[in-house]
């Protein structure tokens, strides 16, 4: 528990910074490149927390597999509760091993199909919607200049350990590739890795959740179906 707390606080000092105004929210992203349009309907999506301590509703095998079916029978599943919990299922495919090197050996493994929902959690009730979003996007898109110095500044003021862990951090987070997913919940990105498909991250209201997701080598294919998935949870509240 102290672990967890230590890095949720180095996350608030990283990325909290005041942000004004209601509504829909536009930054750009990719060094100007990229337009980020979050919306905001006032929808708290408060009644998934009904589910947190059931993720098997929150998703469920049979919602899983109209969208992408599998043999539910077959297939391996996990399942546990709590704000790091998920609902996944996994089954052998037909793609190649997937080749790992490791102390200068390489070592072969299945490359399973894998679909699920994980890391339900929550804003507090009577947080600002858009301040939520604002700082749930800091963590996914690419920081501007002007917010790495602010973050920079943040870091200078703190103890030597928050110091050195948010160092190390800020690095991992810059060489982070998120993307984002237009017309999902409150705000969405996706990230795509070969090996372990789509992991997309959906804020809705003050809820937040993870997909994850691969059936096949295509990141599109992929990411079609995982919002079809994040849609099926978000259709509980309507």
């Amino acid at each position: 528990m102290k672990k967890l707390t230590f890095f949720a606080g180095i996350a608030l000092v990283l990325f909290s910074c005041n942000s004004g105004g209601k509504g829909s929210s536009e930054s750009n992203s990719e060094n100007g490149s990229e337009t980020i349009r979050s919306k905001e309907d006032g929808k708290t999506y408060d009644c998934l927390k009904a589910f947190e301590a059931d993720y098997a509703k929150l998703l469920t095998k049979e919602e899983m597999n109209s969208v992408s079916p599998f043999d539910m029978e077959k297939a391996k599943k996990d399942l546990r509760s709590g704000s790091y919990g998920e609902h996944k299922y996994r089954w052998e495919s037909d793609r190649a091993p997937i080749e790992t090197t490791l102390l200068n050996q390489t070592i072969k493994g299945p490359d399973y199909n894998t679909i699920g929902i994980a890391n339900l959690s929550f804003y507090e009730d009577n947080s600002d919607l858009k301040s939520n979003r604002d700082y749930f996007d800091r963590g996914y898109k690419t920081l501007s200049e002007q917010e790495l110095k602010a973050i920079e500044e943040n870091l200078a003021k703190q103890t030597d350990e928050v110091k050195e862990s948010g160092t190390g951090f800020m690095e991992a987070r810059k060489k982070m590739q998120w993307e984002f997913v237009d017309g999902i919940g409150s705000s969405a990105w996706y990230k795509w890795n070969k090996d372990y498909g789509i992991e997309m991250a959906v804020l809705a209201g003050i809820a937040k959740f993870d997909i994850i997701l691969k059936v096949s080598d295509n990141p599109e294919e992929n990411l079609a179906l995982a919002k079809k998935l994040a849609e099926k949870v978000l259709e509980k509240c309507k």
